[in-house]
């Protein structure tokens, strides 16, 4: 039995947090998938880069990170949402970017000891700031419409990025994610950014009240509550006014609802909205249900999280 249950740790904890089981629905156009390696601080890093049509790159056009989550690898991250940002890529003009960790975990501000990314400090910020500049070098890139987006380690990176890197990133969806207790002390974004934060209230990995993160009772960090996280860039963004929540029709009887509340008089720049999953879980919204509910919870059908992001981040009005 205990070799069982080793077995059975050790299975979800390489599923759980980025989902290289996920095979997406759609196969990409390899012609237009690319994977490039560069050697950053001692390190081999690598990208893969999904491009549109060329019709669709004549001018410069905005580009899209899809951060995995612990545990897994750039090439498993497009399963977890049946290929669609791809899709939407293709259909709108942008490039979306599949950077791969160290050791498959992301430097996102947790302390967690037995993470290489933590341990040797390895600035994944810089590698992902490198990594706009290499292609800026091979393609036109909307320099005013850098995003980011991520679940689980993916989003806490994200949130890291637009902490670090607000002169970069134009904004974020941080999903499944906030920010650990130990690094929002630190994070000082330069300016106002465009943040969605999109969190499930029954994630039974990552608290949606915040507090520690823990998986078959083994802790991997302390994070702050989805509340805490918006009333942080609330402040940051200069948000004046909370808008009523909407509560969106409940299309599919999954046991999942969603509600939307969004701020506005933000300061020029600034944006934030909430998704709140009622009843969600460690799940992409309209993704795989990469695992069963017993694990990871339930996966609302009502949206499809990747148009929901590219919808935000496609309306949001140029810098100046």
């Amino acid at each position: 039995m205990k070799s069982l249950v080793i077995l059975l740790y050790g299975s979800i904890m390489f599923l759980l947090f980025n989902f290289n089981a996920c095979s997406p629905k759609h196969s990409p156009k390899k012609s237009k998938d690319q994977t490039y390696t560069m050697q950053f601080k001692g390190y081999e890093r690598s990208y893969i880069v999904h491009l549109p049509p060329d019709e669709k790159m004549q001018k410069p056009i905005p580009l899209l990170f899809h951060i995995h989550g612990g545990g897994g690898t750039a090439k498993g991250t497009p399963g977890i949402t049946f290929g669609r940002f791809n899709e939407l890529a293709d259909r709108d003009g942008f490039i979306v970017v599949y950077p791969n960790a160290i050791n498959k975990n992301w430097n996102d501000g947790r302390k967690l000891e037995d993470v290489l990314a933590w341990k040797e400090d390895i600035d994944d910020v810089g590698f992902i700031t490198a990594i706009i500049d290499e292609l800026k070098q091979k393609h036109k890139i909307d320099a005013q419409r850098i995003f980011t987006t991520g679940m689980s380690n993916g989003g806490f990176m994200s949130s890291r990025l637009l902490c670090d890197r607000a002169d970069v990133f134009r904004g974020g969806a941080i999903l499944t994610a906030s920010l650990s207790k130990d690094y929002m002390p630190k994070c000082d974004p330069e300016k106002p950014v465009a943040v969605m934060v999109m969190n499930g209230t029954h994630d039974p990995l990552v608290p949606y009240d915040g507090g520690p993160i823990k998986v078959f009772r083994k802790t991997r960090g302390e994070i702050v509550s989805t509340d805490e996280i918006v009333d942080f860039w609330k402040d940051k963004n200069g948000c004046g006014i909370k808008e009523n929540t909407v509560q969106l029709p409940d299309i599919v009887n999954d046991g999942t609802t969603v509600s939307v509340t969004e701020y506005s008089k933000c300061d020029d720049q600034g944006a934030l909205v909430l998704y709140t999953i009622n009843g969600g879980g460690h799940t992409w919204p309209g993704g795989k249900q990469y695992l069963g509910k017993g694990f990871i919870g339930k996966t609302n059908r009502d949206i499809v999280a990747c148009d929901v992001i590219w919808d935000f981040f496609k309306t949001l009005p140029p810098t100046n």
